[in-house]
């Protein structure tokens, strides 16, 4: 469309092709980090950047008309024609490309705007003839699909914050902005401000229907640099959509391209099961090159064969229930959760994700590995692993300052640390039966007497045990915190199940097995805070042969992402899906359409441990302190889920002490 637009070009011109190539190149390194070496996205992007000048610069002569426009005003050096083309291309491209697939990504999760829209676009048909094209008076008439654009460039916020520089001293309503300094408008924080907008994470065009709405969105920017082609951006837009909803359907699943690999991504529940449960049959799990690196070959998430997946799965499935039907087992989560209370005494402010982390990193520790919190090597182990996960996903630059370059080597000094373990248990069991004593821990049982695994196998399990327990249950706390401080209803009715399980204990007792069953409610708001905070996003997949299912054919080798946040907040599957209701959850059909860690034989082998280690450390939460968040925020991927800013939330304690 720029093409066509800017440089009087035909889509298929061998010189249009030439430059859209070098284009997407440069795109890539638009932002990319900037080390100037052949092989990285910054120095292929300046090298793209050079051909395109060239390029354009050869078009420029080419177009004469073009010529007479960028000279009606005064004489421009062929640098600046360039320059302006560039620009132009640029924001047009973007604006346009991203504007169209938000608006796809969000009217295939709202299907009354998508009904409202076509109802639209469809009386605007009639009154045309066959093949007639629009026109402005059709354009004028799109009162609703404005909305519908107005409201994908709020949630979508294709220009998150803009990039400005005080040439003086500022003063604005008790601010002070000093000359020099850098200044950071964030648009996206505006946009999804809740004081701003009722429910601002909802997608909800019919809100444009108040004029008050426009004087709080700047999806542009605004003054002076505000974009020139914004509003030809969404005429664009316009015209496409009424093309696309007039003659095609778009649905759950689509072919995109990513990762380098054409790709199958599915929205769909029923085709998402069927992914997951035909793995080794049909698919296998098939991570990104820089994630298989960091885990390492031997990790549960990246083995593709069938059966060394199946024994490794088997001895860790055996190794976490070993440990958690050992006596000491739930006493010992019973005495860190009531530790970590303890240790909240005093204080009125609190950042929960960082609480949260240490308290699931010790719980896996003290399991799994028979360590007491604060111990050194333990402490080490923390600082490590804290690293490794920072790089678990970054970008893959293997230089000393990046990310994936520290968890690389953090990996090393965990796998240094858990191997230094393992001999540790190995020679404590070699004294045990030297001395006729053959009683050991579970994790001896499993680590020390399997002969069929090596010591680099033993190792990586321990890290995916570490992995899983740590990222799981630390999440799943954070956003029982996060969404149960915004439900005051399931709040009280949580603690009322609670208070009722403490009056028939006696003081300072234990919970036990029995208590754990009784928490029906407990169990019912940790399903929906699974589903709606969404830990596992999507998986992984590849078709190992073509696959026909349903209408739908995946060839060979091609990737497959089955997104199961999306299938959480589907319309069609959850009534308000959006709304955080574990009332859903009396209905015996909600967990057929939630799948929060997976499934099949991949399905993560810890994941009940995580809600029973949830469900203790709610007891004595709600039992212990109330709480509310003192900044609004919200759980997002950083890769991974967190919390930007930490979950900061104000404690008080409560006047019955459950401990």
């Amino acid at each position: 469309m720029i093409l066509m637009s800017v440089l009087e070009m035909e889509p298929g011109e061998p010189l249009g092709l030439e430059l859209l190539k070098d284009f997407l190149t440069f795109m890539k390194g638009f932002v990319s980090i900037p080390i100037n070496l052949p092989w990285t996205h910054h120095g292929k992007a300046i090298k793209a950047r050079r051909r395109i000048a060239s390029t354009l610069k050869q078009i420029l002569k080419e177009k004469d008309s073009f010529n007479e426009i960028m000279l009606l005003k005064g004489k421009l050096s062929d640098v600046e024609k360039v320059s302006i083309v560039l620009d132009l291309l640029f924001a047009g491209f973007e604006t346009t490309s991203g504007l169209l697939s938000l608006l796809v990504y969000f009217l295939a999760k709202s299907s009354q705007a998508l009904q409202n829209l076509k109802d639209e676009h469809r009386t605007l048909r009639r009154k045309k003839k066959k093949g007639e094209p629009l026109n402005w008076e059709d354009y004028k008439q799109m009162e609703f699909t404005m909305m519908v654009i107005n409201e994908t460039l709020r949630c979508g916020n294709l220009v998150k914050f803009v990039l400005r520089e005080a040439i003086k001293g500022v003063d604005f309503k008790g601010y002070h902005i000093p000359a020099g300094w850098k200044i950071l408008p964030i648009f996206s924080s505006m946009h999804l401000d809740p004081s701003l907008h009722e429910n601002p994470s909802e997608f909800n065009p019919w809100r444009w229907a108040d004029p008050a709405t426009s004087k709080n969105v700047t999806p542009f920017g605004g003054g002076l640099r505000m974009c020139p082609g914004s509003e030809l951006a969404k005429l664009e837009a316009a015209f496409f959509l009424h093309h696309l909803v007039l003659n095609y359907r778009y649905g759950k699943v689509f072919k995109s391209y990513i990762f380098g690999s054409p790709t199958i991504i599915s929205c769909d529940l029923k085709l998402n099961k069927f992914v997951l449960q035909k793995e080794g049959k049909l698919f296998q799990s098939s991570y990104p090159k820089p994630i298989r690196d960091i885990l390492g070959k031997h990790s549960l998430m990246i083995v593709t064969d069938v059966e060394r997946h199946k024994k490794l799965r088997r001895i860790e499935v055996g190794l976490i229930n070993k440990f958690s039907s050992t006596s000491n087992f739930l006493g010992g989560i019973d005495k860190l959760c009531i530790s970590l209370m303890e240790s909240w005494r005093g204080n009125q402010l609190i950042l929960f994700s960082k609480q949260a982390k240490q308290f699931s990193f010790n719980l896996m520790l003290m399991n799994l590995l028979d360590m007491q919190p604060g111990e050194p090597l333990g402490l080490q182990l923390l600082e490590d692993f804290l690293t490794f996960m920072k790089g678990f996903v970054s970008i893959p630059i293997n230089l000393p300052w990046t990310p994936y370059a520290k968890a690389v080597k953090a990996r090393t000094r965990i796998s240094a640390t858990l191997k230094q373990i393992l001999n540790e248990w190995k020679n404590r069991k070699d004294v045990q039966v030297q001395n006729g004593q053959q009683k050991g821990d579970p994790f001896d049982e499993i680590l020390v007497k399997e002969d069929l695994i090596s010591d680099v196998e033993k190792v990586s399990i321990l890290l995916d045990l570490l992995l899983a327990g740590y990222e799981t249950t630390s999440g799943l706390l954070s956003l029982l915190v996060y969404f149960l401080a915004q439900s005051p209803q399931a709040l009280q009715t949580l603690k009322d199940e609670h208070l009722a399980i403490r009056k028939k204990k006696k003081e300072g007792e234990p919970l036990n097995w029995e208590d754990y069953k009784q928490m029906e409610f407990t169990t019912m708001v940790i399903n929906e805070t699974l589903r709606c905070g969404n830990l596992v996003k999507f998986v992984h997949r590849e078709a190992i042969k073509d696959v026909k299912f349903k209408g739908y054919h995946i060839p060979a080798g091609w990737k497959v992402l089955p997104i199961l946040s999306a299938v959480h907040l589907e319309p069609s599957l959850h009534e308000n899906p959006s709304e955080f209701n574990p009332w859903r959850w009396t209905d015996p059909a909600t967990s057929h359409k939630v799948v929060p860690f997976g499934g099949g034989s991949r399905l993560c082998p810890g994941s009940e441990l995580g809600k029973l280690e949830a469900s203790f450390f709610l007891h004595y939460l709600l039992l212990n302190y109330r709480w509310t968040m003192k900044e609004e925020e919200y759980p997002m991927l950083y890769p991974y889920m967190d919390f930007p800013k930490g979950l900061l939330i104000a404690l008080e304690t409560e006047t019955k002490n459950a401990n």
